[in-house]
């Protein structure tokens, strides 16, 4: 009885790592396969592939970055969200509230509960 049931763990140990194996092989074989058709296709159509430009993207941000941010000068010279105003380019306003009382669900004057 301990013969058999050695040999039946002993089978069923074989067949769950040729079962993963095959798993594993087949996850591969799709990965190449996909990756092969983007490459086709991107040569194809003549255009990058999207994970080749989002990388791309990064880099930029990052050597944006790494010259002091999106407000430095960088390849346009104009700033961005660093931008500084120069003093002619500030204007005070006296501010006030902008109404439009017939795009208000009520009217100016009625009860608003």
């Amino acid at each position: 009885m301990n013969l058999v049931s050695a040999i039946f763990r002993f089978a069923l140990k074989l067949v769950l790592i040729a079962a993963a194996a095959v798993f594993a092989l087949s996850l591969i074989f799709v990965a190449l396969l996909s990756l092969v058709w983007v490459l086709l296709k991107a040569l194809l159509t003549g255009r990058k592939p999207a994970f080749v430009t989002t990388f791309q993207r990064f880099n930029q941000a990052r050597q944006q970055f790494k010259r002091g941010g999106f407000g430095a000068a960088g390849p346009s010279g104009v700033g961005g969200f660093g931008h500084s105003a120069s003093a002619a380019d500030v204007v005070d306003v006296q501010a006030h509230e902008v109404r439009n009382d017939q795009a208000l669900p009520y009217a100016p004057n009625a009860d608003r509960h």
